[in-house]
């Protein structure tokens, strides 16, 4: 008797260990472990992220901010925190439950400029030779899939005509896709974020006023479901006066 009550003890200890082992593999899982952010920050993000003490309980995944609300919107699952580019993206998922305004702070702003690979010269000269006969292309990102894309299509919606826009834009992918076309073709122009030129050292021909486009400003969410408090700490020291510093060094616009 004495032995089939060890066995029963021993069993039951077992049974118990299983259960809190299943328990913390299924908190786990549930754990929210990503970051998605605006692929105009990857630059300065992925410095903080290796830097970042608990790298290892989470990642930053990066994408046009209107493909990242959208994906959030019908998909929160992982999903901790985002970083996007406008307040129209971060907006989708105030108004859908998925974050709180309490929980939405201002990272930096943004301009837009009139870029190419190597040419010095003047914004007048530019529209002298987009409107002539010429193989010369102006690129912007597609406004379906990329806040950039709204924005320039504000801007080349007052500066060109409809004959020009037809014969001369090329709309597609995002701000990084925009760029990587800037470097490889001297027949393009393109209209781009100021701290995306700074980004792959292409000249900056004009800056265009704000008044032309929409606020490009970057907000910081964290989603209602995070239940990773290393997402929440790294997203805290997105607001520390070193890494203010470095955006403005990269043509972003902070408060200090």
């Amino acid at each position: 008797i004495k032995m089939h009550n060890i066995f029963f003890t021993k069993l039951l200890y077992i049974s118990f260990f299983l259960l809190i082992l299943l328990i913390y593999s299924s908190c786990t899982n549930d754990r929210t472990n990503i970051i998605m952010a605006a692929a105009s920050l990857e630059e300065i993000l992925s410095i903080e992220y290796e830097q970042a003490e608990n790298k290892n309980n989470f990642f930053i995944s990066y994408g046009g901010s209107l493909s990242i609300a959208r994906r959030v919107e019908n998909n929160q699952n992982k999903i901790g925190a985002v970083i996007l580019a406008s307040d129209s993206s971060i907006n989708i998922l105030v108004n859908k439950g998925i974050i709180d305004n309490k929980n939405i702070r201002t990272l930096a702003k943004n301009s837009l400029v009139l870029a190419s690979k190597n040419k010095v010269e003047s914004y007048e000269e530019f529209l002298n030779k987009i409107n002539l006969n010429s193989n010369y292309k102006i690129v912007i990102a597609d406004e379906k899939i990329a806040p950039a894309g709204k924005y320039s299509k504000q801007v080349i919606d007052k500066i060109l005509s409809e004959e020009i826009k037809d014969k001369k834009l090329i709309s597609s992918g995002d701000v990084s896709y925009v760029s990587n076309l800037l470097i490889y073709n001297e027949d393009y122009y393109g209209i781009i974020y100021k701290s995306e030129a700074i980004k792959n050292d292409l000249q900056v021909i004009y800056e265009f006023p704000n008044h032309l486009h929409d606020e490009i400003v970057y907000r910081v969410g964290i989603l209602n479901n995070n239940n990773n408090l290393s997402i929440s700490n790294f997203i805290d020291k997105l607001t520390s006066s070193e890494l203010l510093i470095k955006l403005d060094d990269l043509g972003f616009s902070v408060e200090k």
